[in-house]
């Protein structure tokens, strides 16, 4: 069990904040790896954009199959524990990675890497909710909505830079990221806490176990979740791709492109927590979810079909609202949707599709690439995912505030 602190008072939430995101971190610098070296890993094990797919999809794999199951599995063994194993499939898979020459091997690798991300997902906000009162977890959760964001914004142009301008093997960077994941598992170890007394309304202190029942019943909960697994489903499709489009069909270096797919990571990274605030500050969540996903709208629409590479400097705009704000909303509009204890199962809920999406994405894009080239796929595949947002939004969130 975590060492808890006298109170949530104390300023040691942020402490929390701070090292679980570096735990949650772990998860996307791993995801980053494979599509921001797609061109260097179908080079080295001889696949196409049609394989890439699949190896890309593999790493969501354990993440939507554990995101549910974590809520149980954070009631016997705890936050600690369940982030610790999430870390430790993770290293293992770098370094599985890292030595095989073997495509089957390969793929066995970023699925154990893939563990993280539906466990991190529901851990990571479990973690921090307690700490703050419901009227400001806005913001704080939309820094933690910037774990995937910001690894977006750093990882692809420092993998790049590696590759590309040091001339080293793209195992080094696996090599790196076992590393990192093994410190970071340390310093989590070391500074994570759980509130004594977390922050709780009246309503808080008369309420019970978690319920499954009671949290699936809602249908709030499940509009939410559908938005997030065809957003996720659209908007990680892009990023497996993203670099293999600029490179191949665009004719750009590997570090430019790796420069670009990092912008639109910073603009994500800069969108989440100032969505949350944004949110807060006007007292809505459905509206800043529906400015959201319109953006996602104009996004999917231009991303794989422009020939100018100097635009994307401006489609990164589109790329932080799309990226940014809809994780952001989502996190910080689940623990509204269902009674307090109940907030654990909610955001496995949630985490599941999100991770789901991100499977289901990167699979159909690869084959619809392949098939009908990059714009066709763009409107059959990418733009309907938002569109069904919408949709999703008037009919599911109308009592959303």
């Amino acid at each position: 069990m975590a060492v808890k602190t006298k109170s949530t008072d104390s300023s040691y939430g942020w402490v929390v904040l701070a090292v679980t995101f570096l735990a949650g971190f772990t998860a996307p610098a791993n995801m980053a790896k494979v599509t921001a070296l797609a061109p260097v890993v179908m080079q080295t094990f001889g696949f196409g954009p049609d394989t890439l797919g699949w190896v890309i999809a593999l790493f969501y794999v354990l993440g939507f199959v554990m995101a549910f199951p974590t809520a149980g599995l954070i009631n016997k063994l705890g936050i600690r524990n369940v982030v610790l194993i999430a870390i430790g499939c993770a290293a293992l898979g770098s370094a599985i990675g890292a030595m095989t020459t073997d495509v089957t091997v390969f793929m066995i690798s970023r699925f154990l890497e893939g563990a993280g991300m539906g466990v991190m997902g529901v851990a990571g906000a479990s973690a921090i909710a307690p700490w703050f009162a419901p009227e400001k977890r806005g913001f704080p959760l939309g820094i933690w909505a910037m774990w995937v964001a910001l690894a977006m914004c750093i990882c692809p142009v420092l993998y790049g830079y590696v590759v590309d301008s040091l001339a080293l093997p793209w195992q080094t960077v696996w090599w790196g990221t076992f590393v990192f994941d093994i410190v970071v598992g340390i310093v989590f170890v070391i500074f994570y806490r759980e509130p004594e007394k977390p922050f709780q309304t009246e309503e808080d202190q008369h309420a019970g176990k978690a319920d499954f029942k009671r949290a699936l019943k809602n249908p709030m909960l499940w509009a939410l979740g559908m938005i997030f697994f065809f957003d996720e489903a659209a908007f990680m499709a892009i990023n497996g791709f993203l670099t293999t489009y600029l490179t191949e069909q665009l004719a750009t270096t590997l570090v430019w492109a790796t420069g670009i797919a990092s912008a639109f990571g910073v603009a994500g990274a800069i969108c989440a927590p100032l969505c949350g605030k944004l949110s807060d500050w006007l007292k809505t969540r459905k509206w800043v979810l529906f400015f959201a996903l319109c953006g996602g709208v104009a996004y999917t629409a231009v991303v794989f079909i422009c020939p100018i590479p100097e635009l994307y400097w401006g489609i990164m705009v589109l790329a932080g609202i799309a990226g940014g704000f809809v994780p952001s909303i989502i996190w910080a509009a689940t623990p509204d949707t269902v009674d307090p204890d109940d907030v654990p199962v909610a955001n496995g809920l949630v985490a599941t599709t999100q991770n789901l999406g991100m499977f289901v994405g990167a699979m159909f894009m690869g084959n619809a690439v392949a098939a009908f080239g990059w714009a066709t796929a763009s409107y059959a595949v990418l733009v309907p995912c938002y569109l069904i947002c919408i949709v999703i939004f008037f009919v599911g969130l109308r009592k959303l505030r």
